[in-house]
C-alpha cells in the first residue's frame, strides 16, 4: 500500500488518494483533448505545414478557468478560439481539434454551439480525433448539418495518406481502450 504524496492518507497503488486527485481537477477528457491536439499538431508538421498554437491556452496564457469570467460575450468568444493556425505555401487555416471516443455520435456541432451563441470562426476546420479515425469538416458545413469526412479526402488540405495512417496508429495506441 502506498501513501498519498499530498496528504499522507492511504492511496492503494496510486501516488494520490481519491480526494487529492479530485482536488487537482484532472479530467480524463481534457487530457485526451490535449493529446489529440498534440497528435494533430505533429501530423501537420510532418506533412510540411507550419503550425501555430492559437487557442485560449496559448494566446492568453494563465487566462484559463482561474481568471476568465464564466459569462459574457468576450469570455464566450475567447473560449471558442481555434486551437491552431496552420500554414503551407499560400494556404492558411484555423483548426479546432476535438477528441471523441465514439466519433460523430459524441459531437453534435449544431446543438453544442447553438446553446453557446454559435461558432464565430465559420472558416475554421474541425478535426475530429477518435481511437480509429482522424476526420475533418469546415465549421460552416457542420453548421448546415454536413458530416465529417476522412482527412485525406479533404480537398482543402494537401495531405499524405501514409502520414495520416501513421498518426491514426498513435490514436489506436493512446485511445484504443477508451
Amino acid at each position: 500500500m502506498r501513501s498519498c504524496k499530498s496528504c499522507g492518507e492511504e492511496s492503494g497503488k496510486y501516488d494520490l488518494c481519491k480526494d487529492c486527485y479530485k482536488k487537482l481537477n484532472i479530467s480524463d477528457s481534457s487530457i485526451k483533448g490535449r493529446l489529440a491536439e498534440a497528435i494533430v499538431e505533429e501530423m501537420f508538421l510532418n506533412m510540411g505545414y507550419k503550425v501555430f498554437r492559437f487557442g485560449m491556452e496559448n494566446t492568453v496564457p494563465g487566462f484559463g478557468d482561474r481568471y476568465l469570467p464564466k459569462y459574457g460575450d468576450v469570455a464566450d468568444e475567447v473560449r471558442k478560439m481555434p486551437d491552431f493556425i496552420i500554414v503551407k505555401d499560400s494556404q492558411i487555416a484555423y483548426v479546432e481539434v476535438k477528441y471523441r471516443t465514439k466519433g460523430e455520435q459524441d459531437f453534435d456541432f449544431k446543438s453544442y454551439y447553438t446553446k453557446k451563441g454559435g461558432y464565430p470562426y465559420k472558416s475554421a476546420f474541425f478535426i475530429l480525433v477518435t481511437p480509429k479515425h482522424i476526420k475533418v469538416q469546415k465549421a460552416s458545413e457542420l453548421e448546415k448539418g454536413e458530416k465529417f469526412i476522412f482527412l485525406n479526402k479533404c480537398k482543402d488540405f494537401e495531405t499524405d495518406k501514409k502520414v495520416i495512417l501513421q498518426y491514426i496508429e498513435f490514436c489506436k495506441k493512446f485511445f484504443g481502450n477508451c
